[in-house]
């Protein structure tokens, strides 16, 4: 309680002087998808009063989803799709101008959401149906990806006529409607473990006319140095498409605010591709007045972090944080509004309308710094920032640990043999939100001629657990977590993760959950602490025995979920997936 207090007077007073002479204001916002959206006008008006007792200012109408819209669409009609939803066209409704008339004399703003490049669930959709020439394309030349049973397909943004496309569909709503601004969705390529795009024959003769050598010929690790050139072209590419797209809305509606929902960790480190969201030169070059980066997480102290990653990149951009809310109570959203509210000043979008119950609807009514006011203005936005956090920083302080040669195999039981004793023990983890964890974590490296031996000592482990199964979530377990860069690259790894039943998870930055290797797991209780060891052979690691002197990029992560903390080893800027960040596993004698 007292915490909250003084969070309290530090909101009222700091976020009041930072952004501007007078009362604060910051944006309160909810995505409201299409199957929340109500089929007449009476349903649409309850909706935004529903919305408005809680304190919210911004609905995010999605507007254009899988290559249609809700509003009546000339230019949709012009380009041989349907002006509008069936849903929407039959009763002749036209619910995003009862949005705007609705919110607007309640004093809330209503940004267009517009689901940019996924176009198509199960089937290309409209949009690639009418022009299936610019489907983005697998490496093995396959249109769409399957994830969780459904297959999405996208768009290639670097097409020629998709840009255009696009200009003419927002430009159309912009002039029409008096909307307060425009968010875009999916202004990126697809998961990059699950399908890795786009290789259609557009991008690679743009590719082939800037560096000449095609990009389907390369290998990530082989040809690191080219296929970092590939990255970036991909990245370089769709940023421009970013900065055409925004100055010719910015030509037509000058006072029009720009945003764009950004994975939080999507843009190219080095070589790792992401979803080629390069959202930190988004934000320095002023292409969107504020971004929402996706900090989706049902635990406060990741979600955090996540804050803190983007804070870090950002330099003093404004954003402000996506909320996860499905299948979370009202105190944890709450708690993760507060949490937000400590690293940026802007304000919160809360995904989605859907899982808004009433308590949580009441929880935010009766959130006393929240009373209602209006959003941020354009003009508002560029002061509504706090100091970055520095990449430098991190980089400085990254740790190197010692993995000791043994002649023989480790037995891998969590009983740690004498052979550990002259390892090198190393502790001192930090949090992912910065600071010190409440219980220690120590950690050695042994290796032979066949396998890397690695072992965590863990005070105060919580031995219980629920994921049973193979590649399950572990990590929503007391866990802890291994990431190995082989390749020293700063770009591509391997996760391996274990809870303390001896439940395994792997993954790998290039497959994702579908990467399996063969690996060992062995837990005891050993005076009081939890050990977990595991034995990662480095053939399952696509490699020889390491050399003496080589090195590997690393980081070991512990999951302390009774105390609600996330540390790691070497201190990263929120995410434990950033490879840039890991420390240096040298290999000795």
């Amino acid at each position: 309680m007292l915490r909250r207090f003084l969070l309290g007077l530090l909101l009222i007073f700091g976020f009041g002087m930072l952004a501007y002479a007078g009362e604060f204001s910051e944006l309160r916002g909810v995505w409201i998808d299409v199957r929340s959206i109500p089929g007449d006008e009476a349903g649409v008006r309850h909706m935004v009063e529903r919305l408005s007792r809680a304190h919210f200012n911004a609905l995010f109408v999605e507007s254009f989803y899988r290559g249609e819209t809700i509003y009546p669409s000339e230019f949709l009609e012009s380009a041989g799709l349907s002006a509008q939803m069936e849903h929407f066209r039959r009763p002749g409704f036209d619910p995003l101008r009862v949005f705007i008339e609705e919110a607007h004399r309640r004093n809330m703003q209503v940004h267009a959401w517009f689901h940019m490049f996924y176009v198509g669930l199960d089937a290309p959709g409209p949009v690639l149906s009418t022009f299936p020439q610019w489907a983005a394309r697998n490496r093995d030349g396959s249109s769409g990806y399957t994830q969780g049973g459904k297959r999405f397909f996208f768009v290639c943004p670097l097409h020629e006529g998709v840009l255009e496309f696009y200009r003419g569909l927002l430009g159309e709503v912009v002039e029409r409607y008096d909307l307060d601004g425009v968010h875009l969705d999916y202004f990126r390529f697809p998961d990059p473990t699950i399908a890795d795009t786009c290789y259609c024959e557009a991008c690679r003769q743009a590719f082939r006319r800037v560096k000449g050598f095609d990009p389907l010929a390369l290998d990530p690790v082989e040809d690191f140095e080219a296929y970092r050139e590939w990255v970036a072209f991909r990245a370089r590419e769709l940023s421009d498409f970013a900065a055409s797209l925004s100055a010719h809305l910015r030509r037509l509606r000058p006072e029009l605010l720009l945003s764009c929902a950004v994975k939080p960790f999507g843009f190219p480190l080095e070589g790792y591709p992401g979803f080629l969201q390069d959202w930190p030169t988004w934000g320095r070059k002023g292409i969107f007045d504020f971004l929402v980066p996706m900090t989706y997480s049902s635990r406060p102290q990741e979600f955090e972090g996540m804050l803190r990653f983007v804070r870090t990149f950002l330099r003093g951009v404004p954003f402000c944080a996506g909320v996860w809310c499905m299948g979370m109570d009202a105190a944890t959203v709450f708690e993760e509004i507060q949490r937000a509210r400590e690293h940026t000043p802007c304000g919160v979008v809360l995904f989605a309308y859907p899982y808004l119950g009433d308590d949580l609807l009441a929880a935010l009514s009766r959130d006393a710094f929240a009373t209602f006011s209006p959003p941020p203005g354009k003009e508002d936005f560029p002061r509504l920032v706090f100091s970055p956090l520095d990449p430098q920083d991190f980089l400085e302080k990254r740790r190197t640990i010692r993995a000791k040669r043994v002649d023989a195999p480790c037995v891998v039981d969590g009983v740690l043999e004498e052979l550990w004793r002259e390892a090198d023990w190393q502790g001192d983890f930090t949090l992912i939100v910065g600071g010190k964890p409440s219980r220690d974590t120590k950690i050695a490296v042994l290796y032979d001629e066949e396998c890397l031996y690695v072992a965590f000592v863990l005070w105060g482990a919580s031995r219980e657990g629920k994921i049973t199964r193979r590649d399950g979530p572990v990590f929503y377990d007391d866990s802890v977590e291994l990431f190995l860069d082989p390749w020293a690259s700063r770009s591509f790894f391997f996760q391996f993760a274990a809870n303390f039943l001896g439940t395994q998870y792997d993954g790998s930055s290039f497959l994702g959950a579908r990467f399996d290797g063969t690996w060992q797991v062995g837990v005891a209780e050993v005076v009081g602490a939890t050990v977990v060891e595991m034995a990662i052979p480095f053939k399952t690691l696509g490699r020889g025995t390491p050399r003496v002197g080589e090195c590997f990029g690393v980081n070991f992560c512990r999951n302390d979920l009774t105390q609600g903390e996330f540390s790691t080893w070497t201190e990263v800027p929120g995410i434990y997936g950033a490879s840039f960040f890991f420390g240096t596993l040298e290999f000795g004698p």
